[in-house]
């Protein structure tokens, strides 16, 4: 018998109704396959969340979000419905052959429900990505909804989510970066100790290359049109190599994560690629660190050129994730070992 995984619903969706009424401002859209998606803000301009979905027989809408905290959110939708805003409807889903969750989903308009994922998230997440069907029981109806494209799609949600939060939205203007701002110092107050680990991933990165003896990371003069060419919250140059920050709303194993990076980076490879993956505990804490590492022997100009990828824990149960890359493996894991000392460094300070 399949187990039973049970949620609660809270007091987040009050701010949500504007969002998925698509009144509020949606300032970076994307597609993948059947999905399409926004990052909506506040009037005030201020980011609430990522939300994709794509359309389902009988005028059902299937939609996933990131909410500004990264919690993971499962929305149902159907134009035809006409339920009691502010109300809960009880729901029971599970993908394939899984485990079965069951909880309230938040009514908040009249064709609308949705609910958010706390802990369980980045697992429901990651079988969502490799499920094919989401089953979904009402108190009046059941729905099967075809997973197609969810492993991409999810991951260009996680995507929106990292810049959106940290205040890089992929679709921004290029602007020309002011005097003396080319490099951040990460939020005002430092941090120390575990709350390294509750920053975004852009605050995250920030803090930890501008930590230590100057000169080993350095921030390129046009941060924000790198920033966007690389898809990532925030980049830095390391010697003859440079280094990303991104994050992902999942938290599965090291090899999983090495078979996931091996399909997205496979296509981009035209001579021989080799993989190996890992999990180092950080000296000093009890904090353990997923590795890496992606080796391709010629990316298309007759080079070679290794990406170690590191993945932090972050404190809401997903992953900050940091890679460096360089034609020369020995720049890349080097810059990897430096990045690892200089987190240790601040989770260590008294």
């Amino acid at each position: 018998m399949a187990s039973v995984i049970r949620w609660m619903a809270g007091s987040w969706l009050t701010a949500a109704i504007l969002v998925m009424g698509f009144s509020a401002p949606a300032f970076a859209k994307f597609e993948s396959g059947p999905w399409t998606g926004s990052a909506y803000a506040s009037n005030s301009g201020k980011f609430e969340r990522c939300v994709m979905t794509s359309e389902h027989p009988n005028g059902m809408r299937l939609g996933f979000g990131r909410s500004v905290d990264g919690a993971f959110e499962i929305w149902l939708l159907n134009k035809a419905w006409e339920l009691q805003p502010n109300t809960a409807q009880h729901v029971t889903l599970w993908v394939d052959g899984g485990a079965k969750r069951t909880g309230d989903f938040q009514v908040v308009s009249r064709d609308a429900m949705a609910a958010q994922f706390g802990a369980d998230g980045a697992a429901l997440a990651e079988a969502l990505k490799r499920g094919n069907v989401l089953h979904v029981t009402t108190a009046t109806q059941a729905i099967d909804f075809k997973l197609t494209g969810t492993f991409k799609a999810i991951g260009e949600l996680d995507q929106c989510w990292s810049q959106s939060a940290s205040g890089a939205p992929a679709t921004a203007k290029p602007t020309k970066p002011a005097a003396g701002a080319a490099k951040p110092a990460g939020p005002a107050k430092r941090a120390k100790g575990m709350d390294l680990l509750a920053l975004s991933p852009r605050d995250f990165a920030g803090q930890v290359v501008t930590s230590g003896k100057p000169g080993f990371f350095t921030v390129p003069e046009n941060l924000p049109e790198a920033m966007r060419k690389w898809n990532a919250a925030l980049l830095w140059n390391v010697t003859d190599g440079m280094g990303l920050a991104t994050g992902v709303g999942s938290n599965p194993d090291a090899e999983a994560l090495r078979d996931n990076l091996v399909q997205q980076k496979k296509p981009k490879c035209k001579g021989e690629m080799t993989s190996s993956a890992d999990a180092r505990a950080l000296p000093g804490t009890a904090i353990q660190v997923k590795r890496v590492e992606i080796r391709c022997s010629d990316i298309g100009d007759g080079k070679g050129v290794t990406e170690v990828f590191a993945f932090y824990p972050h404190l809401s149960g997903q992953l900050l994730v940091i890679s460096h890359v360089a034609n020369d493996r020995k720049v890349a894991a080097a810059a990897d070992e430096e990045f690892a000392k200089r987190v240790i460094a601040i989770l260590t300070a008294k």
